[in-house]
């Protein structure tokens, strides 16, 4: 009798490598949004500074100065929130990628698997074969 065949778990497992390749993709797409907003408050921070440092050479009135660090800290919170955001974004990905290669190295164990049981069950019908040429050649070297 033929050996279960693995077509179905090699689907499967075919199935959940593709899943973990969706969800590294997902990842770096939320780590690069994560990335650009980050720069883009970076940029706004910094034009804001260059805007504070040339108020302050030419004078400023007090509330103007008080408006422009009040922004400053504002933006400084955001980019360390967005800092950290970008963090675990990163840690996502590396738990994706980590994902992605186990699910990869389990898919091809089990090709592997296939492909030993297959060629076991060629060996074994080819020895069925010549155990059957052999019986038959006996047989009729007998008449």
């Amino acid at each position: 009798m033929k050996p279960f065949t693995l077509d179905t778990v090699l689907k499967h497992r075919k199935s959940l490598e593709e899943q973990a390749i969706y969800r590294l993709v997902k990842a770096r797409q939320e780590e690069d949004e994560a990335h650009h907003q980050l720069q883009g408050e970076k940029s706004i921070l910094a034009a804001l500074i260059e805007a504070f440092s040339r108020e302050q050479q030419l004078g400023i009135e007090v509330v103007k100065l008080a408006q422009f660090e009040q922004r400053i800290t504002l933006i400084e919170k955001q980019v360390l929130t967005l800092q950290a955001l970008l963090k675990k974004k990163k840690e996502g990905v590396s738990r994706a990628q980590e994902h992605l290669i186990s699910k990869s190295k389990e898919r091809k164990i089990m090709e592997t698997l296939q492909q030993k049981q297959d060629e076991s069950w060629r060996q074994y019908l080819n020895q069925k074969e010549t155990a059957t040429l052999d019986e038959i050649a006996v047989i009729f070297h007998d008449r």
